[in-house]
């Protein structure tokens, strides 16, 4: 009986024991963390340059958007003028008369009311991916003004405002070097300019002597520097680093459209086998 009771009692007693429970390791080791933070580091590698190509052509669609309300002014303008194409710059009108009242931007304010038309640009005018690195980067180019050709403005352009859409206003002069090979093809630009040579004379070219007006191209992402008396301005190879290797781009009959690398580089051949600009030639 005596020794029931003691087994008893000792059962007990192991039973009255407090019970532990048994601890196991928490937490991550080192390599799990190195591990977890090589992980994130891969994601954002491959995300953010996404991230960074969504935000910009983002900008690139808001530009494209700022070049068709410019087309549907540069249209309502040539309605309104006996479809005149305007001048880049018009002569001066009156003593004293501000830069701006001359320049296409100030033309065309009646027709887009939006932006002041003045310096620096804003509203329409304003491309919100314009940089003069960029403009640098597609004159640099071999196939554009060649290496430097920006640098050697440089050191006066902090004399300079800028504009982010540049006209093509120039009037140019065919050689006979010219269009002789697809990589020397004849530029025509289509805009009109006051000429120089007579101080009482645009010289304005209409609508009816474009040849394409769906394919020539009158407006487009750029740089004009205005000061110190006279104007630096690019317009067509430079924009070609402007968004996403290509830049946007305003034609005569008023339509905008985004051009893939350098708009100077896409050609065709004329009937007498010189070779043109596709883009940036108006006549036949």
């Amino acid at each position: 009986m005596s020794s029931y009771l003691h087994q008893r009692t000792s059962a007990a007693g192991s039973l009255n024991r407090p019970f532990r429970a048994r601890r196991t390791a928490s937490g991550f080791t080192l390599i799990e963390l190195l591990v977890v933070i090589a992980i994130i580091a891969i994601l954002a590698a491959i995300l953010f340059p996404v991230f960074a190509q969504a935000r910009e052509k983002a900008r690139a669609v808001s530009c494209l958007s700022n070049c068709r309300n410019i087309g549907t002014g540069l249209a309502l303008y040539m309605q309104d003028y006996d479809e005149g194409i305007p001048s880049w710059i018009k002569r001066t009108e009156y003593a004293g008369q501000p830069r701006k009242e001359r320049l296409w931007t100030y033309t065309l304010q009646p027709y887009i009311k939006n932006g002041n038309g003045d310096f620096p640009p804003t509203g329409v005018f304003q491309c919100p991916s314009w940089d003069v690195e960029k403009v640098r980067l597609g004159a640099d180019k071999p196939t554009c003004d060649g290496p430097g050709t920006v640098a050697t403005y440089e050191p006066v352009l902090e004399l300079y405002t800028t504009y982010a859409m540049c006209f093509g206003g120039r009037v140019e002069d065919i050689t006979s070097a010219e269009g002789t090979a697809p990589d020397n093809p004849i530029f025509l630009p289509a805009g009109s300019r006051w000429t120089g040579a007579d101080p009482n004379a645009d010289y304005t070219r209409v609508l009816s002597e474009i040849a394409r007006p769906a394919e020539t191209s009158l407006i487009g992402d750029g740089g004009t520097w205005v000061g110190g008396g006279f104007f630096v301005t690019f317009f067509g190879c430079e924009a070609s680093e402007m968004h996403q290797q290509g830049g946007n781009f305003v034609f005569v009959d008023g339509h905008a459209k985004w051009i893939a690398r350098d708009i100077q580089r896409y050609v065709k051949q004329r009937q007498d086998g010189r070779w043109i600009c596709k883009y940036i030639y108006w006549a036949e």
